[in-house]
């Protein structure tokens, strides 16, 4: 008995740890910004853009982009960026009936 509880212990741990490091390796499917969707909230997402507007808050900035299918603001405490081409990853967030991206990570591409 004690020896079939110490495997079950065992394999849940391992389990957890298992799905953990999917959680972080996988990640989330690339959209363009034409299909992001009041459905989509608290979803994390995957796009591509070109900044076209920069706007510097105190604590963060609001990147708007764009692709050819639509276009988002983007939250972010980022540093310096530019008018560029850039990929973002983040949660679907609505702020005031407007849907806006919060971003874990921006890359420029």
């Amino acid at each position: 008995m004690e020896n079939l509880l110490k495997i079950c212990l065992a394999a849940s741990i391992i389990g957890i740890l298992f799905l953990l490091l999917l959680a972080n390796l996988l990640s989330p499917k690339t959209i363009s910004l034409g299909e992001i969707n009041d459905k989509m909230l608290n979803q994390k997402v995957k796009v591509h853009g070109t900044i076209f507007k920069i706007e510097d808050k105190e604590t963060f900035k609001i990147l708007s982009i764009k692709d050819e299918t639509g276009k988002i603001d983007v939250i972010c405490e980022c540093g310096n960026l530019t008018y560029q081409d850039v990929e973002v990853e983040g949660t679907i967030k609505e702020y005031r009936e407007y849907l806006q991206i919060q971003a874990d990570k921006i890359i420029k591409i």
